[in-house]
């Protein structure tokens, strides 16, 4: 029998096809065969793009609701680009979130931006979130009085103040109210803030509290006077200004550091307003009215009074654009006449006991109270109507705070927090 021996061509060929199983082997995935493995994807290379355009470009959105956005890019020609991948961000996650195909989420109240951005262009929408209609209920977690309210232009953070130097503070429209440490026990009765970190408080003898890191530390300021504060505010972060007891009328155009005191009246004044650094309004008992146009100088009685009711609260937005209100309804504003703002007298009705206005526009405005339980009373024609909502509050309203039309916080007696995110509808 002879034999053959394999050619050296055969051999070779067996080893190759041998390392080529091993080499199978070792790639296949445990288990067996990926049954669901797909061809790779060739990326889309775009062309060079002129924009994109995202739509809606405005939504309102409720807490835990869902829109599907889209994005759209253009080619240098004008002409939609097919297969053009968005990057989707959003602005503040806290507010809402998005998938990468650019469904949103509403997470907690507040405006934030959505971006698509495809061939380093990029294109937003304005998102805004709101946790209910109406005004809700917050929980302030605590059963102190509160006085005033002062939010920061985003809605988000904002600080009330009250009885026994109580201060509580939110990052989050006030889902969460917590309570911070201030320096005294004195009732405050105002609060403002000059700038996103520089805040001030106002309180019974002479209490001025300043903070400079958004209230993570408040100390006293000192001053050589101790009278009853009753309200605040500030034109910018150097020039501010408080009214009180005995016709106290002080001002700082150092941001704080030091303030100067006048006594314009015996009369008890209760609030203060200003256009600007210049002009400026306060009102109190009696119905007692002073203007000043040289940023506090000097200050000016009118004279008559339009009303004899204690006034307790004033807005200015212009020259000519002025409310307050007060006891038994007293809603007294101006009016050009000649050039000059002249006080008129208004009436809410003697059954509203009011204590708090605020006018977020010239045409806007919201005045709280009483009227057998908590009043909120709404003027979208510049005070010549006034509407009532329903608060969901049996208590007394005590200051009111809009950051825009439709965002704003009241409170009140016994720790109360009222809050819209929708103008009270």
């Amino acid at each position: 029998m002879v034999s053959v021996r394999p050619s050296r061509d055969r051999s070779r060929s067996r080893r190759y096809a041998l390392r080529t199983l091993l080499i199978l082997a070792a790639l296949a995935p445990i288990g067996g065969c990926d049954c669901s493995s797909t061809n790779p994807v060739v990326p889309v290379i775009l062309p060079p793009l002129s924009a994109v355009a995202l739509t809606p470009d405005t939504d309102t959105l409720r807490v835990g609701q869902q829109q599907q956005f889209s994005a759209v890019a253009y080619d240098t020609l004008s002409q939609p680009v097919a297969g053009a991948g968005f990057t989707w961000s959003s602005g503040n996650t806290g507010v809402f979130t998005v998938t990468p195909n650019g469904k949103v989420t509403g997470i907690g109240e507040g405006v934030a931006w959505l971006y698509a951005q495809a061939g380093g262009l990029r294109d937003s929408s304005t998102i805004v979130v709101y946790p209910d209609s109406g005004w809700i209920v917050q929980t302030s977690n605590t059963a102190r009085n509160l006085n005033a309210v002062f939010f920061q232009p985003d809605g988000r953070e904002g600080w009330a103040v009250g009885d026994g130097g109580m201060i509580v503070h939110t990052r989050d429209a006030g889902i969460t109210w917590r309570a911070q440490t201030g320096p005294t026990t004195a009732n405050l009765n105002g609060v403002f803030f000059a700038d996103p970190d520089t805040g001030f408080a106002v309180g019974n003898g002479g209490t001025i509290l300043q903070t400079s890191d958004r209230g993570d530390s408040w100390k006293r300021l000192t001053v050589n006077f101790g009278e009853n504060l009753n309200a605040v505010s500030f034109a910018n972060r150097d020039t501010g200004f408080a009214v009180g007891s005995t016709g106290a009328a002080v001002r700082t155009v150092d941001g704080g550091r030091s303030w100067a005191k006048q006594n314009l009246t015996a009369i008890t004044l209760r609030g203060v307003a200003f256009a600007g650094t210049q002009e400026g309004w306060a009102v109190g008992d009696n119905g007692d009215t002073w203007g000043t146009i040289d940023a506090g100088v000097t200050w000016t009685r009118i004279q008559p009074s339009v009303t004899t009711f204690m006034l307790r609260a004033v807005a200015r937005r212009s020259t000519f654009a002025a409310w307050a209100v007060g006891a038994q309804g007293a809603e007294p504003f101006t009016t050009d006449v000649g050039g000059q703002p002249e006080w008129q007298n208004g009436t809410l009705g003697v059954l509203f006991d009011m204590y708090g206005l605020h006018f977020p526009s010239d045409q806007t405005g919201y005045a709280v109270g009483f009227n057998n339980s908590g009043a909120v009373l709404k003027t979208e024609d510049g005070g010549l109507t006034w509407n009532r909502q329903v608060s969901n509050t049996s208590r007394t309203l005590n200051a009111v705070y809009f950051v825009d039309t439709q965002r704003g916080w009241a409170v009140g007696t016994s720790g109360t927090i009222i809050h819209t995110a929708l103008g009270g509808r």
